[in-house]
C-alpha cells in the first residue's frame, strides 16, 4: 500500500471498503500518450455480499439499493459511466447510475429520475450514463433486483479528469502581447500513426469574457463532442474552444486600442472583436497553425473544422477569411455573415456579401438556425451566395426553434456532425489568390 495513489486509498475504503473491493480497484491506466490530468479512466468492482449492505432508496417509486457515494476531490469531474453486473436466475436486474455535483443523494437521484432513468439489463450487458451536465464529481450505484436473482459480480467503469470541464483542459496561448485562453480535449484513445480531425468551438456573445469555465458551459459544438459523442470512435478528434476576449482587453495594434480588426460602418458595425484583422482571429488561427506544428498533436492538418454558435457562428466568416488555406469544413449556427446581427442583407449589404463569398466559397457549409430566429436571415443569405458562386453549401431551418433553442437540436443531430466529419480539404477546391488581400474591398456607402 506504500506506493498506492491516496485518490485510489480513498477509493478503497468510501466507496467500496472490504477485499473484494480492494482487489480490483485501480485497474484503468490513461493511454501513455495522454498528457496527465486530461484523461484517466478509473475502475472497480465490489462483492454481492457488499452490495447487499448499501441502504435503500426509492426512484420512481421503485426501492433500489444504493452505493457510498463515489465522491472525487474539488476540482475532478467523472462522466461516462458504465455499471455491469453479472447475475444467474430467471428473475431481472435494473440499474441506474445518479450522479451530482456535490454529495447530495436525495438531488442526485432527481437528476437521475430526469437524464439516467434506470433500465433493466441482462448478465454482462453493460449499461451507459453519460452527464450533459458539466463538473460533476459524484455518483452513486443503484441496483434493484426482482424474482429469484443471484449477483455474482459489479463492475464499474468511469471516466474521470482533473481540471477538466466537459472533458476539456485549461491551458493558454500567448499572441500579439496578450494571453488567449482556450481548453483542448483528446480523442478517448490514440491509435499508432493515426492523425485526428481539429474542431474548434467558439460560443456566442453570453461567453464574451476571461471565464472559460462559463464559455464551456454555453451553446457549443465542444459540450456534445465530449457527452454525447465521446465514445463514437467515427467522431474521434482533438476539440479546441479559444475564449472570446472583452474588446476593451485586446492590445494594440489591434482595434480598440489600435486600427485592426475595427468595426467597419454598415458592414461590420457590431461586436467587432472577431473581425478577420483583429486580435480574437489572428490569435486563433495562429495557435492552430502551432498545434498542427506540435509533434505531441497527431492532427490531420486536412481536416481541420470550424464551428460556432450566434456570435460564435459570426466568427465563421471572419475566421473562414482570416486563413483561407487552413479549413476544411464549417458547421455554424444562427451567425450572421454581415451588418447587424439580425441585418437581413440586401442592397449594398448583398453586394458587400457577394464579394466577401468570393474568398470562402471553396470551404464546404452547413449553416443552421431557428425558424423563429431573426439571425436565420444571414445564415440563409450566406449559403445562398455560396452556392450561388460555385461552392458547397446547405442551410438547415430547425422547425418551431427559437435562437438559443436551435443549438442543442443542432449540435445533437449526429448525421451533420457526421457530414463535418467525412469533409477533407483535400477534396475542396483550392482558394487561390485572394481576390481581396487583407479584406480591402471596393468602395461602397460608409
Amino acid at each position: 500500500m506504500r506506493n498506492v495513489p491516496l485518490w485510489i486509498v480513498a477509493l478503497w475504503t468510501a466507496c467500496w471498503g472490504g477485499p473484494a473491493g480492494r482487489a480490483a480497484a485501480g485497474e484503468g491506466a490513461a493511454a501513455a500518450a495522454w498528457p496527465p490530468r486530461h484523461r484517466e479512466e478509473i475502475r472497480a468492482s465490489c462483492s454481492p455480499q457488499q452490495m447487499l449492505t448499501w441502504p435503500e432508496v426509492r426512484l420512481e417509486g421503485k426501492v433500489f439499493r444504493a452505493s457510498a457515494c463515489m465522491e472525487q476531490p474539488r476540482g475532478y469531474e467523472v462522466n461516462h459511466h458504465r455499471l455491469t453486473v453479472r447475475y444467474s436466475g430467471s428473475g431481472s436486474v435494473e440499474l441506474s447510475v445518479a450522479h451530482s455535483t456535490t454529495n447530495d443523494l436525495k438531488e442526485a437521484l432527481t437528476k437521475a429520475a430526469l437524464h439516467s432513468r434506470p433500465a433493466k439489463r441482462a448478465s454482462g450487458a453493460t449499461l451507459t450514463v453519460r452527464s450533459s451536465l458539466p463538473r460533476e464529481r459524484c455518483a452513486w450505484l443503484l441496483i434493484r433486483t426482482e424474482g429469484p436473482v443471484t449477483v455474482e459480480s459489479i463492475d464499474y467503469v468511469f471516466w474521470r479528469g482533473r481540471q477538466t470541464v466537459y472533458g476539456h483542459l485549461p491551458t493558454t496561448y500567448e499572441f500579439g502581447g496578450a494571453k488567449l485562453p482556450y481548453r483542448i480535449m483528446w480523442p478517448r484513445k490514440l491509435e499508432a500513426g493515426k492523425r485526428y480531425p481539429l474542431v474548434i468551438s467558439v460560443a456566442g456573445s453570453g461567453s464574451v469574457g476571461s471565464d472559460n469555465i462559463r464559455n464551456m458551459e454555453r451553446v457549443i459544438l465542444a459540450r456534445h463532442l465530449f457527452y454525447q459523442y465521446y465514445h463514437d470512435d467515427e467522431l474521434a478528434c482533438f476539440s479546441l474552444v479559444p475564449q472570446i476576449p472583452h474588446e476593451k482587453s485586446i492590445p494594440a495594434p489591434y482595434w480598440p486600442k489600435g486600427p485592426r480588426g475595427a468595426p467597419t460602418p454598415v458592414y461590420h458595425p457590431d461586436w467587432p472583436a472577431v473581425n478577420e484583422n483583429g486580435w480574437y482571429a489572428q490569435a486563433t488561427v495562429a495557435l492552430i497553425r502551432r498545434l498542427l506544428r506540435d509533434g505531441k498533436y497527431p492532427i490531420d492538418p486536412d481536416r481541420v473544422y470550424f464551428t460556432g454558435f450566434s456570435y460564435g457562428g459570426k466568427a465563421c466568416w471572419e475566421m473562414l477569411k482570416a486563413d483561407r488555406a487552413l479549413w476544411a469544413a464549417a458547421f455554424c449556427g444562427a451567425g450572421w455573415p454581415i451588418g447587424g446581427a439580425y441585418a437581413n442583407p440586401v442592397g449594398p449589404l448583398l453586394e458587400r456579401l457577394k464579394l466577401e463569398v468570393q474568398r470562402y466559397r471553396h470551404v464546404p457549409v452547413l449553416a443552421f438556425a431557428g425558424q423563429r430566429d431573426r439571425m436565420s436571415y444571414g445564415s440563409s443569405a450566406v449559403c445562398r451566395e455560396i452556392r450561388a458562386r460555385g461552392g458547397k453549401a446547405r442551410f438547415v431551418q430547425i422547425a418551431g426553434a427559437s435562437h438559443i433553442g436551435a443549438a442543442a437540436r443542432g449540435w445533437s443531430d449526429r448525421k451533420h456532425v457526421a457530414w463535418l466529419f467525412a469533409q477533407n480539404r483535400k477534396a475542396n477546391p483550392k482558394p487561390g489568390a485572394d481576390p481581396f488581400p487583407g479584406g480591402v474591398y471596393p468602395a461602397g456607402p460608409r
